[in-house]
């Protein structure tokens, strides 16, 4: 990003001093020629100088500002042209909160087939929590913004959906199942969801942008990984995490961030199990 830098030189002008002498007893003023002294002469063109040399700086900057304009530009052509594409081998699986409510049969399934890793977001079981004792906590936590999750009969289905998932994440942490994992969302592992509150009020972004983030903390890319293998040809990414979510906004997100994405039913349906 450019920064332009204005310059700004002022050169003090010397002024002529005239002399004036009138002679006594006459009424005629005579005025002795004013000149610049030696040292005037200098300071004015040392001025002339510096000016010169201002003109010059703007001029060089401005040339800088349009080569590195340039150069960015050429840069974010060369990345919309860019092809990626994801080679997935699936170990980590990222659930959103929808998905232990609509879902949480499905999500049975895929730990007990053991090859998969359930990496469960604290977002996730502190929505889940809310939801469980009648709150309508979500927040951005996917999908819930667009779901009427506070009135009636569904309110209450949604309430013991919540509770059996959260009695489910409990049981399985108690039992210390290896294919269960709590996430904060600065990348920590939780042993034990025990003791579960989290603090996200200085985090950007809502709940969604904090799911997506634990995805993207098994996303190490590289510089050198976004390098074509060869010119002018697609950038392979290789990612071991999938987020789990019917949601589309989080979808979308997920997309963007190259974090592959499925909701539970397609991927039960291309894993295999259950």
């Amino acid at each position: 990003m450019a920064t332009t830098t204005s310059l700004n030189h002022s050169a003090e002008r010397g002024k002529r001093k005239g002399s004036q002498t009138e002679r006594e007893g006459d009424d005629v003023i005579v005025e002795a020629e004013s000149s610049l002294s030696e040292e005037e002469e200098e300071e004015e063109e040392e001025a002339a100088g510096e000016e010169g040399d201002s003109e010059s700086d703007i001029r060089e900057l401005r040339a800088r500002r349009s080569v590195l304009t340039n150069r960015l530009a050429e840069q974010q052509k060369r990345r919309d042209k860019i092809q990626v594409e994801l080679e997935v081998r699936p170990y980590f699986l990222v659930p959103d909160t929808n998905g232990f409510i609509d879902h949480l049969d499905g999500l049975k399934t895929l730990l007990q087939s053991t090859v998969y890793i359930l990496v469960v977001p604290l977002i996730v079981i502190t929505e889940l929590d809310g939801l469980a004792k009648g709150q309508d906590s979500f927040g951005g936590g996917g999908g819930g913004g667009g779901s009427n999750h506070g009135n009636g009969a569904h309110a209450r289905a949604v309430q013991e959906k919540a509770r059996q998932a959260v009695a489910f994440l409990e049981r399985g942490f108690e039992a210390r199942e290896p294919g269960l994992r709590a996430l904060t969302s600065r990348g920590n592992q939780l042993e034990s969801i025990a003791f579960r509150s989290e603090d996200t009020s200085g985090q950007q972004g809502n709940n969604d942008d904090v799911i997506l983030s634990c995805c993207l903390h098994y996303c190490k890319d590289k510089a050198k990984d976004f390098m074509s293998e060869t010119r002018g040809g697609p950038v392979r990414l290789h990612r071991e995490v999938v987020l789990l979510t019917d949601d589309r906004n989080l979808r979308v997100k997920a997309l963007t961030r190259h974090v592959p994405v499925r909701d539970i039913p397609a991927f039960l349906s291309w894993a295999k199990v259950g």
